[in-house]
């Protein structure tokens, strides 16, 4: 029996995904990551081979990412992955420097200023875990001075279930942890997670896929009319701006799977074995229309690429989302009848919403239903499949991104 999420098959909100925990390291993103999640999942052995070696880096570079294991405030051991470019001091800096040590003046507040850019929290989807952000997207915001990071959900191959064993998750549990980790960028919060972005950086949250549901879902904890919760303020957090890109709408995939149905059988029947059935994770025609554009273009990704993804959609599919939870909860019961717009939205910082031209899991009815629930009039489309950073067009979605934070 396929549990029914809004008026439809649930089959298509099972994005997001496993689990297993050594204690904490700190290396190269991803130069080592395929054994650093090979030993994640090392006491699995369903998973004890070892995915195949990621693809080659530019050792030159300062700008890699960095895996770490991270307590959050919310008690969840988390993979966090970071790309922050390093500081560089100016010569004007450096002579204020010397004058500040001789004169034992203080110039905290004149450096911290010049540095305007804000930081980018990036949130994965299904089947994904922070590594899909580390590959492209990371390394080319840090090299133009944005700091980056993300953190891997619950159920994912580095970050552990709360409750040992568990193979479902509330949606509750990822929007604890989803806020605990935003408090956590500040040193100056209690639970800092120690990364060193200053007291209160700027934060531009960006969330993929069924990561985007989750950024609604916190969005609504934090600025909707019911939150009386003294200690969750969007005042305890600089939020500077919200991007979801490819997002899964709203009201969950009710409406947009009987609109797959009306369509094409096949294609329905691609979702369903690609997400119920793991496909995605065995087979590479699945895999590839799922998430890469299909066959007939390999979209810049080998077979290799493929062969890679699938072993960590396998170590990021353990624990899924409670659909039984998720139904109860989705965004849209706060939406206008008339509008779809989100009752906060007024509250919010500037927001953009992003779709693409051959998105296989989220159509366009589904993007314009996430733009209007977030204020806007319509979404940005561009050229890329649903994973819009992976693969020869990342630099698309990228493009949006940065014209968004420019802007800000």
């Amino acid at each position: 029996m396929i549990m029914m999420i809004g008026g439809a098959p649930s089959f298509l909100l099972l994005f997001m995904l496993p689990i297993t925990v050594l204690s904490a390291f700190e290396v190269p993103y991803p130069q080592t990551s395929a054994q650093i999640r090979s030993s994640i999942v090392a006491s699995d052995a369903s998973f004890a081979t070892p995915p195949p070696p990621p693809p080659p880096q530019n050792k030159n570079d300062e700008n890699q990412p960095i895996t770490r294991q991270i307590l959050l405030g919310s008690g969840t051991m988390a993979e966090v992955i970071t790309c922050i470019p390093p500081k560089k001091t100016t010569s004007p800096d450096m002579l204020e420097n010397i004058f500040s040590s001789l004169f034992g003046t203080d110039n905290t507040s004149s450096s911290s200023s010049k540095n305007n850019k804000p930081t980018l929290a990036f949130l994965h989807g299904s089947f994904h875990a922070s590594w899909c952000w580390a590959e492209k997207y990371m390394p080319y915001f840090a090299s133009l001075g944005y700091p980056c990071v993300a953190f891997s959900l619950q159920g994912t191959g580095g970050t552990p279930v709360m409750e040992a064993g568990a193979k479902k998750v509330k949606i509750a549990s990822h929007v604890a942890d989803l806020n605990a980790f935003l408090k956590g960028l500040s040193d100056d919060d209690a639970a800092s997670l120690g990364l060193g972005l200053g007291d209160d950086p700027k934060i531009v949250l960006i969330g993929h896929s069924f990561g985007g549901l989750t950024i609604m879902k916190w969005l609504e904890q934090m600025y909707g009319d019911n939150n009386d919760d003294n200690s969750n303020s969007p005042k305890d957090i600089n939020l500077a701006g919200v991007g979801l890109m490819c997002s899964v709408p709203p009201s969950g995939n009710g409406a947009m799977t009987m609109r797959f149905i009306r369509r094409s059988l096949v294609d329905a029947w691609k979702i369903t074995a690609g997400f119920v059935m793991k496909k995605a994770i065995t087979d590479k025609a699945i895999c590839r229309d799922l998430f890469f554009g299909g066959t007939e273009d390999d979209n810049g990704i080998s077979d290799e690429d493929v062969e890679r993804y699938q072993s960590y959609f396998q170590r990021d599919t353990v624990a899924t989302i409670d659909l039984g939870d998720l139904a109860k909860k989705l965004p849209s019961a706060l939406a206008d009848g008339e509008t779809g717009r989100a009752p906060f939205v007024d509250r919010l910082p500037p927001v953009f919403v992003v779709g693409a031209t051959e998105d296989f899991i989220v159509d366009r009815e589904g993007v314009d239903e996430t733009a209007r629930y977030m204020g806007l009039e319509e979404p940005l489309i561009v050229d890329s499949p649903h994973d819009v950073m992976l693969g020869r067009r990342w630099n698309n979605g990228a493009d949006a991104i940065l014209e968004f934070i420019g802007a800000l």
